[in-house]
């Protein structure tokens, strides 16, 4: 595993997800279950982005270098956000937010390992689109 490479491409995917959500987290305010779903499709589309960036340049092991890209894309992301929360909020480990965060958002992490080890599977394939 490229961890240098790895380590920028999931800074930047966990940057680009927070400013896309942050952006839209204003102009969406439904108050229904299934229309706020903003996050996740962030989340999907910064994976799809930078797990290509990352699998792409894999010639062997695909499908294992994406499941472990993806586990490393969701705990930056984690520890990211708990940094974020920190300074942002001044919020401390053992509060009532950190224990919704855990059970509420940072479950949606586990969409890294899922769509980068597809995109290893993927990446086995030789096809030529015409």
């Amino acid at each position: 595993m490229n961890f240098k490479k790895a380590t920028i491409c999931g800074i930047l995917s966990y940057f680009f997800v927070y400013a896309c959500s942050t952006l839209t987290n204003d102009s969406v305010h439904m108050k229904f279950f299934f229309f706020n779903t903003h996050l996740p499709l962030w989340i999907v589309f910064g994976a799809l982005i930078f797990g290509v960036v990352y699998v792409r340049t894999l010639h062997e092991h695909e499908i294992f270098e994406g499941f472990l890209a993806g586990l490393y894309f969701a705990i930056i992301s984690i520890i990211l956000d708990m940094v974020t929360m920190f300074f942002t909020h001044n919020i401390n480990i053992g509060s009532n937010f950190t224990k919704i965060y855990f059970a509420k958002i940072s479950y949606m992490y586990i969409i890294y390992p899922i769509v980068i080890t597809s995109l290893g599977y993927l990446a086995n394939f030789e096809v030529q689109l015409k």
